[in-house]
């Protein structure tokens, strides 16, 4: 209330104030509460209903193309990117170290396995070759010389033992007769006795000091057996001065000359003379992809082609496996073995090889448009009873058109040309065999041309 107000004026506020809840204000409040309830209740009943649509789909069947499940083996070609080398390539080092005397063999030079290529000199052999020819000459005379002194220490001990016969039966005799008293003295059977016991004496020591010059005359042989071994490793010493060719080849590089010093090392302090490679056969390897691993055969002929030689193909044949797989690029290197007598593949050239992918066993396959890929699931819709039935499977390799799958599938199965996630599972169709024929038709024509 507001001061200096009349009692007027605080009436008419009065009548202002209760003119708020007149009829038409109240009509007006009743509306919009009904208009909020019924927009209330349709937003609850909207949203109170079931995730899953009950409604009855009416059950109405679509024609659906379908084409079989076959039964084939898969062989088809991939493209591989291939290197040619050669079947044996060899750096030619010496044995031993020395000069290059003479050398027979240039870049481009054809040679033949035990051709001489290179011979070599070395002052150092022909010293210590001299020396050691000296030293064995030594060591035989003077093992002549203890087998000559053996020789008569063996013609005296039998002179020894030949008296020794002597004195024994000169005492028998002497003994035999003093036993006849008055023949002969006793002093005499002493002294006869006593001779024997120093010839044998005599005899005995001469044998000990035989033995010996034996002995020594065994370990002087030794010695020169020895000696004359090391000199035969000088003769083998010779023969690593000529360099013979290794096998029949072609001569790619040669980095050596007259008048050259090489040697064995082959870490980068001496280069190699010459390089030898063999370019009659040569090794084309192949990397292999690991999911082209599993129809390998030993034998079986490979084509290839090089850019030296457009639109022509050649043959290899699968030699070796390595059984093994590269961690890094999940390839197995596999080589094929090509003749090459007239020269026309080079190592190094770079090829093309049509790989023959093959399975060792028959297995399904279906169109590729048949196979419905999503994030969650791979399948097909197989028909069954005029049902959909999704079947989940795996893919596999791809053939002329159509893909292998792994599955609950088998050979004669019928399931949607064209699969989609459209064909909902356990939907009624009505299958189109129409396209069961053409496909059966075209399936014979490739099992006839394989």
């Amino acid at each position: 209330m507001k001061e200096n107000e009349t009692p007027e004026e605080i009436r008419n506020s009065e009548e202002k104030g209760l003119s708020v809840f007149t009829k038409t204000n109240m009509v007006t409040v009743a509306i919009v509460i009904a208009v909020a309830g019924i927009a209330f209740f349709f937003l609850w009943k909207k949203h109170s209903r079931p995730l899953v649509d009950t409604r009855e789909v009416p059950d109405v069947a679509i024609s659906v193309p379908v084409s079989p499940v076959v039964k084939r083996t898969l062989f088809r070609e991939d493209q591989l990117p291939g290197e040619i080398d050669a079947y044996q390539d060899v750096l030619i080092y010496p044995k031993v170290p020395g000069f290059i005397q003479w050398i027979g063999v240039d870049r481009g030079s054809v040679v033949k396995a035990g051709q001489l290529m290179v011979r070599m000199y070395a002052p150092e052999y022909i010293a210590r070759r001299s020396e050691g020819m000296a030293k064995v000459a030594a060591a035989k005379a003077a093992l002549a010389a203890e087998e000559s002194k053996l020789e008569d220490m063996r013609a005296e001990l039998k002179k020894r033992k030949a008296k020794l016969l002597a004195d024994q039966s000169t005492y028998q005799r002497v003994y035999a007769a003093s036993l006849v008293p008055g023949v002969i003295a006793d002093n005499d059977v002493v002294q006869w006795s006593q001779t024997v016991e120093a010839s044998e004496q005599e005899v005995n020591t001469f044998i000990k000091r035989v033995n010996a010059k034996d002995h020594e005359v065994n370990m002087r042989k030794e010695q020169v057996e020895s000696m004359i071994r090391g000199f035969e490793n000088f003769a083998d010493f010779a023969s690593y001065l000529e360099i013979p060719a290794p096998f029949d080849g072609y001569v790619t590089e040669r980095k050596m000359h007259v008048g050259s010093f090489v040697g064995p090392d082959g870490t980068g302090a001496y280069p190699p003379i010459c390089r030898l490679k063999q370019l009659d056969l040569l090794r084309i390897i192949a990397p292999v992809p690991e999911i082209y691993t599993d129809g390998l055969i030993l034998g079986s002929e490979v084509d290839f082609s090089v850019s030296s030689f457009p639109g022509r193909r050649f043959k290899g044949k699968v030699a070796r496996i390595s059984n093994n797989l590269d961690k890094d690029t999940r390839t197995m290197p596999v080589e094929l073995n090509f003749l090459n007598p007239e020269y026309k593949i080079l190592p190094g050239m770079f090829c093309k090889i049509y790989w023959p992918t093959r399975r060792k066993e028959s297995t399904l396959f279906v169109p590729i448009s048949s196979v419905v890929s999503t994030p969650l699931n791979t399948f097909v819709c197989k028909i069954e009873s005029d049902r959909v039935k999704w079947v989940t499977v795996k893919k596999g390799q791809i053939m002329e058109g159509m893909v292998e799958v792994f599955g609950d599938l088998k050979e004669g199965d019928q399931v949607a040309l064209k699969g989609s996630e459209e064909l909902e599972n356990q939907s009624r169709v009505n299958p189109v065999g129409s396209s069961l024929k053409k496909q059966k038709q075209m399936t014979d024509v490739q099992n006839n041309e394989s």
